[in-house]
């Protein structure tokens, strides 16, 4: 007795076996039971390959075990799914984003698994356990109802809101990546003015007291006025992508210190990480010194809030 057979288009690789190896690991029992079921597979001969599940008769009853070995089944075409066929459908959907070149497809891809694979998805919740269970679904109510299932058009037709899903990954990685991409354009350009630029101070201390709270002062621990002129275009950069490094970065620029000191407790915080970025080699970072300890017990010299 025919219960479902699976047509997938012919390929160089093992996927084939791959998928009958889960088939026969979900059906378990019933597969090696003399009265449950048989997996076949064949199409050397076609462009096809094809895996038949057919219920041994006369022992096979389809009222009593049909909707287990639907369920399993499905079980089985959704971890083949998502283990052989989402990286490339993946891949196929990154190739079709034109603000990339064909040389960031691999980036972009491998961000794009590691969200769908990691432990949780953008919203918080079991990525690739949810969308097992979402292809679970889709296929058991299918095979409940037809016999033949073929593989790339049911993926193509059937499964519109896990492709969708699919996109909406790309999609959110592909701005995240645009994003750092022109980030690391900009600090490179705020690298090039830093370098061509001539030392005009010797020294600056930069207290960061945490969150958005910075006081900026001179090699004799004199406060510093924030600038915010530097040039024309720098500082339309900076008001429109730096927002809270923008006030310090500029300052930082303008006054050209030979050499900074961050005096923090958060040397992981992202401005300090910015500052290190764009002034390299002159940064060194403080986490504790006598000089800087009054400072996180009694404020003093220049404030600057960035949360405005």
């Amino acid at each position: 007795m025919e219960l479902f057979t699976i047509i997938i288009p012919r390929a160089d690789n093992h996927e084939p076996q791959q998928l009958k190896g889960l088939l026969q690991q979900e059906l378990g029992d019933l597969h090696t039971h003399p009265q449950g079921v048989l997996i076949e597979e064949g199409g050397q001969s076609s462009p096809v390959d094809w895996i038949a599940c057919r219920g041994v008769l006369p022992g096979f009853q389809l009222s009593k075990q049909g909707e287990q070995v639907w369920q399993r089944a499905a079980q089985a075409l959704a971890e083949y799914v998502l283990t052989v066929k989402e990286e490339p459908l993946v891949r196929s959907i990154i190739s079709k984003v034109k603000q990339l070149d064909e040389s960031e497809y691999d980036k972009i891809q491998e961000y794009c698994m590691h969200l769908l694979n990691g432990a949780e998805d953008i919203g918080g919740r079991e990525s690739r356990q949810r969308r097992k269970a979402k292809l679970v679904r889709l296929i058991h109510a299918y095979l409940s109802e037809y016999t033949t299932l073929h593989l790339d058009g049911f993926i193509r037709f059937r499964m519109e809101s896990y492709l969708s899903e699919l996109r909406e990954v790309v999609e959110y990685a592909v701005d995240e990546f645009i994003l750092e991409r022109q980030y690391q354009e900009f600090i490179s350009l705020l690298k090039y003015f830093v370098f061509i630029q001539d030392t005009k101070i010797p020294l600056a201390h930069l207290v960061h007291k945490g969150g958005h709270e910075f006081e900026l002062m001179n090699e004799k621990w004199e406060p510093l006025e924030p600038m915010h002129v530097v040039e024309g275009m720098i500082v339309e950069m900076l008001d429109g992508d730096m927002e809270m490094e923008d006030m310090i970065v500029s300052t930082l620029i303008n006054v050209s210190p030979g050499r900074i000191v961050i005096h923090t407790r958060d040397a992981e915080s992202q401005v300090i990480k910015t500052i290190q970025q764009i002034f390299e080699a002159r940064v060194d970072v403080c986490e504790y010194c006598s000089s800087c300890q009054s400072f996180f017990v009694a404020g003093k010299g220049l404030t600057l809030d960035l949360a405005d």
